[in-house]
């Protein structure tokens, strides 16, 4: 076994009980139930190992909804110490007329009313529910892939509470790929198997070499991932790339660089490389997955006009899903002006590729901050 002195751990997860959950979202409600404007709050996602698990909540304002927030409202990070461990991270804001069309950002999510009244969630078509969950795993992999692991395996540095987040999460990229190829992989099946039984027997066995293993598969399994998927566009005939042979995109998170012929080898080298030496990271994928951000930068809106600054080049492809690319990048754009308009300091949209508000004495203060620990 690995020799877990060899690494340094941090935020390791504190033992929590469902009960204690039930008191956080209790307290979120009694503490946003008043917001002006707020119709409903959902969350999404079970605390299937207390301690480890986190909350997912949204809330769901009224359309044309112009008021800022109170100014103890504008972030998670006014909630007290407990609840922020449990929530772990920012929430999400959203108006209703994009709520009722969120199957275009998760076309299979369950959402739980917390709170208000229960808004209906139109239904796509089948075929707009599979282009839907190809646009999804397009985003999940420019936001996660494969830097959320590959950074923690060099620096042998690990937060093990989002880790074991992470972890998790995988099954899902990894469902909606089954779903979409229509093929079982079950060797990744098995190390998802792994990581169900590390969370749930954390408390009792902390097992942080397991850890430090699957952290490392994980990095195989984001590359086999994205491997699989850049094979499913292209022999599904998706997408085509006419020319162009590199694209850049060099937003605050999320900086990729995308490649034609790529190939999962080589570019893991490369990526080691870059984090070795301590450059600038970027993770390096194939060039057909750069076309959805060109599409999302085509339109109008906040974190379209970011997107559009934020790429270096540009290719000539042709892409078959653009209605439902057009659909989420709507709903994303919309987000990102509620945010603006509410100048809150949480997640602007379900994916910002990097955008953050500038709205609000509160996001001044943010923004400057960062500016000087960069």
């Amino acid at each position: 076994m690995l020799k877990e002195r060899s690494y340094k751990f941090f935020n390791v997860p504190k033992k929590h009980e469902i009960s204690d959950y039930k008191e956080a979202i209790s307290y979120i409600i009694k503490k946003y139930s008043k917001i002006n404007g707020l119709l409903s709050m959902y969350n999404w996602g079970d605390p299937s190992v207390p301690g480890i698990s986190d909350i997912d909540i949204v809330f769901v304002l009224e359309n044309n909804k112009n008021n800022a927030l109170p100014f103890l409202r504008r972030s998670f990070y006014f909630l007290n110490a407990e609840t922020r461990y449990l929530v772990r991270h920012p929430f999400v804001f959203i108006d209703e007329n994009s709520f009722r069309n969120i199957r275009h950002i998760y076309p299979n999510a369950n959402f739980k009313l917390l709170h208000g009244r229960n808004i209906r969630i139109n239904n796509l078509s089948a075929e707009d529910s599979y282009y839907s969950c190809i646009a999804l795993l397009n985003d999940i992999i420019i936001r996660h892939y494969p830097h959320d692991f590959l950074e923690q395996f060099i620096n042998k540095k690990i937060n093990v509470r989002d880790t074991l987040l992470r972890l998790n999460s995988l099954k899902y990229s990894i469902r909606v790929l089954e779903r979409l190829t229509k093929e079982k992989y079950g060797n990744l099946n098995h190390k998802l198997a792994l990581i169900g039984e590390l969370r749930k027997n954390w408390f009792n066995a902390k097992d942080f070499d397991l850890l430090v293993l699957l952290n490392r598969d994980a990095v195989k399994i984001t590359m086999e991932i994205i491997d699989k998927f850049k094979a499913f566009l292209t022999d599904n005939s998706l997408i085509k790339i006419n020319s162009g042979s590199y694209l850049r995109y060099n937003g605050i998170k999320n900086k990729s660089q995308f490649v034609r012929d790529w190939d999962k080898k080589t570019v893991l080298r490369e990526m080691s490389k870059l984090v070795k030496e301590n450059r600038k990271f970027y993770s390096i994928l194939p060039l057909e997955l750069s076309a959805q951000l060109i599409e999302y930068s085509k339109s109008n809106g906040l974190i379209s006009s970011y997107i559009r600054e934020k790429i270096s080049n540009n290719i000539n492809y042709q892409l078959k899903y653009k209605k439902i690319i057009g659909h989420r990048i709507n709903i994303l754009n919309k987000q990102a002006e509620l945010a603006s308009k509410l100048k809150h300091s949480d997640f602007v949209a379900f994916f910002d590729f990097g955008y953050c508000n500038e709205s609000g004495i509160n996001n001044w203060i943010l923004r400057h901050l960062r500016r000087l620990i960069q």
